[in-house]
């Protein structure tokens, strides 16, 4: 049995992992900024305001994994004060936590830090955990600056994981759900050109992932939490069509892509922006992909909805 401690933990991925630590009859505490929140019997829910040190502390004593997911949402405009809150939502619980790590006397054996691949928004070519094309974006520069706050904090007696996550498709949430049901009215056609990449990941391998990190002995520095075949988002919506039975899809150009983006209350970027992204150490290291295409990516989860 391992101890895992998740902070910010409460969300949909959190969730993910949970259900598996659970089943696996980890000891599993989750720090949340909600107060009385319960997400399962058996995992313990410790309060924090993930920017000052606290009782919540204690709760990293001797623990196997600390898993760090916290920050807000991408899914809003980029504005000025968006900006800041994404940043600090990223950059103050991970300076914070290495400050907790290194104020205890058995600290986490394993800390994975959370980031993301539009670290390579808009490169060129297909970037794997040792690409440095990296973007000059908004989220591109987040991404860095986040990574640069983990990397910063001396832990000594702690190693430290990168797990860079692209968007992980699942049954009830994420960018699967908001798309399947367009598929019914016939608008699930290309975005722009289509010729902008897609990385993502299936839920169950994104769990697997995790779960596997923490078990490895040599661990690496970096990984890239997608799938090893990234695909133009015109391929990836065909195979959601053809994995709902569908032979149409109306295509959207960039002009109606940035209106719907404005009234759905998001940056355009997030679905005209190219992010080639792949792994090359998951394969290297035998990690076992079940869901490496995405035609049956989309099968499986169609399935769960029926």
């Amino acid at each position: 049995m391992a101890k895992i401690v998740l902070a910010g933990g409460s969300g949909h991925l959190g969730k993910l992992l949970i259900a598996h630590f659970v089943q696996n009859g980890d000891d599993v505490t989750v720090l949340s900024r909600r107060k009385n929140l319960i997400i399962h019997p058996k995992v313990k829910v410790v309060q924090w305001d993930s920017v000052v040190l606290g009782e919540w502390v204690s709760a990293l004593e001797s623990a196997d994994a600390l898993i760090n997911l916290c920050g807000q949402s991408i899914q809003c405009r980029f504005t000025e004060k968006n900006k800041e809150r994404l940043t600090n939502s990223r950059i103050i619980p991970t300076k914070l936590l290495a400050k907790a790590i290194n104020s205890l006397t058995n600290p986490p054996k394993l800390w994975i830090n959370f980031s993301g691949v539009s670290i390579f928004n808009g490169a060129k070519e297909i970037q794997d955990e040792l690409g440095k094309e990296f973007s000059e974006d908004f989220l591109g520069k987040l991404c860095q600056k986040w990574e640069a706050a983990f990397w910063d904090s001396a832990c000594i007696n702690t190693q430290k994981i990168v797990l860079r996550i692209s968007p992980v498709l699942s049954a009830k949430s994420g960018m699967f759900a908001e798309l399947y049901p367009l598929t019914r009215y016939g608008l699930a056609g290309h975005v722009g050109s289509g010729k902008q990449f897609v990385s993502w990941i299936h839920e169950t391998d994104f769990v697997n992932l995790v779960l596997w990190i923490i078990s490895q002995v040599n661990k690496d520095a970096i990984y890239h939490a997608c799938s090893p075949n990234p695909v133009t988002n015109a391929q990836f919506m065909r195979a959601l069509r053809l994995a709902s039975g569908k032979n149409f899809g109306l295509p959207l150009p960039v002009f109606m892509a940035k209106v719907g983006a404005y009234f759905k209350g998001v940056d355009p970027s997030l679905m005209l922006e190219t992010v080639p992204v792949t792994t090359l150490l998951l394969p290297k290291n035998d990690f076992n992909f079940i869901f490496p295409y995405i035609h049956s990516s989309f099968e499986d989860l169609i399935k769960k909805l029926t």
